[in-house]
């Protein structure tokens, strides 16, 4: 059996970081990305198995949660957490920076029609629900325009990426929270390029962090919301 591109490269990627996530565990060292790691491999494992575009919906919102668990952070104390928008700006900002191969631009610049159609689609841009017009539709037809030339320049990359990410957000939004129709031919463009931007950004992540040694930060990657811990009671089964 023939494996997909980004199956192989998905099994390089765990079979790399598996032998660093082996050293890692003896040493009892950075548990955090180790966490953090393991979660988004098998959600990535498993948002490969969903075929495009037959099952683009299912690939977009399992694509996002193994970017979500690389990210999200969790305080207790509600009056100084972070809002999600925050946690997740801060980490793309430091994945661009870290970034030493350039390999997101390369992912933003060959998926470029795909990026500008997500970036052009009034329907994932907030300031048009509050106004849903003409004139909120055509000010974001013009979005790509605006930051195309940022794919370019390497140290603007993070001026496309972060829009963008917007854009997905309010996708996956509309996905996971029931405010779509599973399948819908209405939003079939988005949802299609979604699932394949958000992959493809998640495979340059994931090599990032394992091979220009972003893991190394242990603080960066802490605290992980909700770890596994043992029950405090037996519990009968």
């Amino acid at each position: 059996m023939l494996l997909s591109t980004s199956m192989a490269q998905l099994l390089t990627l765990g079979e790399n970081w598996k032998a660093k996530h082996q050293v890692l565990y003896e040493a009892k060292s950075h548990d955090a990305i180790r966490l953090r790691m393991h979660r988004a491999f098998s959600w990535m494992r498993k948002a490969e198995t969903f075929a495009l575009p037959d099952d683009a919906d299912a690939r977009l919102i399992f694509s996002w949660v193994a970017m979500n668990t690389l990210y999200a952070k969790w305080d207790s104390d509600r009056a100084n957490r972070d809002s999600e928008w925050q946690v997740r700006e801060e980490f793309l900002t430091r994945m661009v920076k870290g970034d030493g191969e350039g390999r997101i631009q390369t992912i933003l610049l060959e998926n470029r029609k795909l990026c500008d159609r997500l970036l052009s689609e009034e329907h994932l841009i907030n300031s048009y629900w509050g106004n849903p017009s003409e004139d909120e539709a055509r000010k974001a037809r013009s979005k790509p325009r605006r930051i195309g030339k940022h794919y370019h320049v390497a140290d603007e990359v993070i001026k496309v990426l972060l829009p963008l990410m917007n854009c997905i957000t309010m996708l996956r939004s509309q996905l996971v929270h029931g405010m779509s129709t599973y399948g819908s031919s209405a939003n079939r463009a988005v949802v299609e390029a979604g699932a394949v931007v958000v992959f493809e950004l998640n495979l340059a992540m994931l090599q990032i962090i394992s091979e220009d040694g972003l893991w190394e930060d242990n603080p960066s990657w802490m605290p992980v919301p909700y770890p596994p811990m043992k029950p405090h009671f037996r519990r009968d089964t």
